[in-house]
């Protein structure tokens, strides 16, 4: 049970028809009641927790597959009643009103001391960051769900706010350096491919079929040690590792002087890092096979007769 401070009637929660027709009359709902007793609860803290809309308590109403569908459905609600486009139409608010909404609702040490006093105010927000700081780390997640699940859960939270140094984020997520590049290549929206680099996949796939991984279609990349970063190949299929490279980017050496500059890097240090990256892949028990673009125009058809034959008798 909890008190009304205004006029001490108890009960387990203090609804606005209890300030607007049995309080005094100085209120007309919880919310100018709130503002007059900064930090008085409305609701007994056990009730609020059994009644509050959360997943589990969905799931315990409603069973898993429905509970887990009203959740889904009250977030999306939630998501749009927040969104500008929803307070535009229903209260006809400018962009500048809700930045100042927003604002307004965030969590700030200055607006805790606003609404609670200076004493109450800090305590209250070292408490929401201490609260916030545990919502994020894997312990909570274990703790909430379980292990495999909770894991699961918190590896998936973390993917889109996830650093992009693979060596750090295995640290941060306790996962192996090569689950942690996977989770990195695959936030990359699109990684660039040349016109032919498409044309040639495409030969490739017409004459043996979809490929595993390449740039354009699930990127498959690994960390390389030898170059201390994570490397992200043009095509891999089974153990083959096939890159294609264009004669400026790469500095083909049939084209360009070891003393070439290209995009402010010698020659020479451009041909190094494309060997250390095929190394990656060869330590790792790849097979690698290098097609430069200008021999593949030269001669189209019997470079993708070529290459497909070396992908399926290599691969044998």
């Amino acid at each position: 049970m909890i008190k009304c401070l205004e006029c001490g009637f108890e009960a387990t929660r203090l609804q606005w028809t209890h300030f607007k027709f049995n309080c005094t009359g100085k209120f007309k709902n919880s919310k100018e009641y709130m503002l007059a007793y900064p930090g008085a609860k409305v609701v007994d803290p056990a009730v609020a927790k059994s009644t509050a809309i959360t997943l589990d308590n969905l799931i315990k109403k409603y069973g898993a597959a429905e509970g887990q569908a009203r959740w889904d459905q009250y977030r999306a609600k939630q998501a749009y009643s927040n969104s500008y486009e929803y307070k535009k139409s229903k209260f006809g608010w400018t962009p500048d009103q809700f930045d100042t909404y927003n604002s307004s609702r965030a969590q700030t040490l200055e607006k805790m001391i606003e609404r609670h006093g200076e004493e109450i105010g800090v305590k209250k927000w070292k408490e929401y960051c201490d609260r916030q700081a545990y919502t994020n780390t894997k312990a909570y997640f274990i703790q909430k769900y379980g292990d495999a699940l909770g894991t699961e859960k918190y590896i998936k939270v973390n993917k889109e706010k996830a650093v992009n140094n693979p060596e750090i984020l295995a640290k941060k997520l306790d996962i192996s350096i090569d689950d942690a590049t996977d989770i990195i290549i695959s936030r990359q929206k699109q990684f660039f491919t040349s016109n032919a680099e498409q044309e040639f996949i495409s030969a490739i796939e017409s004459k043996i079929g979809r490929l595993e991984h390449t740039t354009a279609h699930r990127p498959f990349g690994k960390w390389s040690s030898l170059l201390n970063t994570y490397v992200v190949y043009d095509i891999k299929h089974q153990d083959c590792i096939i890159e294609f490279n264009g004669d400026y980017w790469h500095a083909n050496p049939k084209i360009y002087k070891d003393t070439a500059l290209i995009r402010g890097k010698l020659a020479t240090d451009i041909q190094h890092r494309d060997m250390l990256k095929l190394k990656t892949a060869q330590d790792l028990g790849f097979r690698t096979l290098v097609v430069w673009e200008s021999e593949y125009k030269q001669d189209k058809e019997l470079t993708i007769q070529e290459v497909c034959k070396w992908i399926l008798n290599e691969s044998k």
